[in-house]
């Protein structure tokens, strides 16, 4: 008799999910809580980050309770370089995360065709990878637009 492999087991414990962008194979473990939701979605509290294997510059945040809502999203870095932004306490606290915590950094797209869009590098969503929590945070003092161009291709 063959014993699985740790991959076999890996793979036979993945589900599919299917976005509006394209379908997934996702580990159910990779499940992310967002507490509040996200504005406009309050009762989707759960999403998953999907990439592809391809190492593009988009994510897709897609929820799996709630509303059939999926985001696209972006590094803000990859967008702006110089995107920086600080955390308040508060916003600190609500991700169980202290200043030495690595966070991911997302900010929403908006397409407006198939190569040109904008990017919310006002309110990015931030999560703590560790505690497998997300919030979509405004911080303090950002002059960064809600709208900023973004071109692919």
């Amino acid at each position: 008799m063959i014993e699985p492999t740790l991959d076999d087991r890996d793979r036979a414990r993945r589900i599919r999910v299917e976005t509006r962008f394209g379908g997934f194979d996702v580990d159910p473990q990779d499940v992310l809580l967002f507490p509040d939701g996200l504005p406009g979605f309050e009762p989707c509290r759960h999403f998953l980050v999907l990439s592809d294997d391809s190492g593009g510059l988009l994510y897709c945040l897609h929820a799996v309770d709630g509303a059939d809502a999926s985001f696209l999203a972006v590094d803000p870095r990859l967008v702006l370089p110089s995107y920086r932004c600080d955390l308040s306490t508060a916003d600190r606290q609500r991700l169980r995360a202290d200043e030495h915590t690595s966070l991911l950094w997302l900010a929403l797209v908006t397409m407006v065709g198939e190569l040109e869009g904008s990017v919310n590098l006002r309110a990015p969503i931030v999560i703590n990878p560790a505690g497998m929590i997300g919030y979509q945070v405004m911080p303090h003092n950002t002059l960064y637009p809600l709208r900023h161009p973004l071109k692919l291709g």
